[in-house]
């Protein structure tokens, strides 16, 4: 087996207190007998604010921070397309300008003053929607449409430089870029399916989970150009509330059974971390990383909506790792 000063060049240092570190560090605390290592601590989550209209299946600005966010429109329990938007400061949800299409299932991307929703669903009409409409901070205004419309798929990026992919019905492979005026058709993605996660921006993106069976553990990795097939999440999940970066993701909840179980992506492989409290699926969910984020509404195991948000927090911090 390699040592430690093999792989890294150094000896691990004994100190008689903990430095001033950075992520990866590895010492010696000679005073506490511990060998310690600066990483990312578990995350935790708390409660937020309430949403003022709880419901599921709509769209957030996904590359929002989790004290400056968005979400828009989504199903009510009736079931009922609404076009409520709602902004949140980190401790309250305010709403603000409806969209023009009242829609569900659909996909967001971009932050609280400059969003996109794209396509999604319109229970009245029971039709999917090429629409997409885009936010100024003020109000909503119809833009170019997707070449493919479609339903509980996922996306990432700003409102200038997005990436959709993949959705229903039926199970779509499609990718589609967004370059701030028009939509082009990218590479598929390689399996079909729907009520899928998504992370990251347009030229470094993750989808992961979905359905049906056997897909709900697949993970892929999009670099602008293509996609690839990486690690499988740990169980398998679908409409799981999601946030973060292609290389350090959060996937909470979500089905099969609105579970409460969630796994963290560091990048290579994915796993378990702390519970949300309450399990549900097809929630809101954003946040510029992982050490950050998000959840909020979602469909209860009653069937009810939830107006309930959680908030995630991981930080680095010094962590006892092992020794005898």
């Amino acid at each position: 087996m390699a040592t430690y000063k093999e792989i890294h060049g150094v000896k691990v240092q004994s100190l008689d207190a903990d430095p001033t570190a950075v992520e990866g560090d590895v010492w010696y605390n000679a005073s506490t007998s511990l060998l310690k290592m600066y990483t990312y601590a578990a995350g935790t989550w708390a409660s937020g604010g309430n949403l003022n209209t709880g419901r599921m299946v709509g769209s957030s600005a996904k590359n929002a921070p989790a004290t400056a966010s968005l979400v828009t429109g989504g199903e009510t329990s009736a079931p009922t397309s609404v076009a409520v938007t709602e902004t949140y400061d980190g401790s309250s949800w305010t709403e603000v300008g409806d969209l023009n299409i009242a829609r569900s299932e659909m996909v967001g991307a971009g932050t609280a003053t400059a969003a996109l929703c794209i396509s999604g669903y319109t229970v009245s009409g029971d039709a999917y929607k090429d629409e997409v409409e885009s936010w100024n901070g003020t109000s909503w205004t119809e833009i170019a449409d997707v070449n493919t419309a479609r339903g509980e798929g996922a996306g990432c990026g700003t409102q200038t430089s997005a990436v959709f992919f993949s959705g229903q019905s039926p199970m779509k492979t499609n990718s589609e870029e967004w370059d701030g005026s028009s939509w082009a058709e990218g590479d598929d993605v390689n399996t079909a399916r729907a009520y899928v996660g998504g992370c990251g921006v347009q030229t470094a993106a993750l989808m992961f989970a979905g359905a049906p069976a056997p897909n709900s553990q697949l993970t892929e990795s999009y670099n602008g150009t293509s996609w690839t097939e990486v690690g499988d999440l740990v169980a398998d999940a679908y409409n799981t509330g999601d946030f973060g970066s292609e290389t350090a993701c959060v996937a909470a909840g979500g089905d099969p059974g609105k579970k409460v179980t969630v796994e963290e992506w560091n990048g290579t492989a994915w796993s378990e971390q702390n519970n949300i409290s309450t399990g549900r699926n097809s929630m809101y969910a954003s946040a510029t990383g992982a050490t950050a984020g998000y959840i909020t509404g979602g469909q209860l195991p009653s069937a009810g909506m939830s107006a309930a948000t959680e908030e995630w927090t991981s930080a680095l911090a010094s962590q006892t790792i092992a020794f005898d």
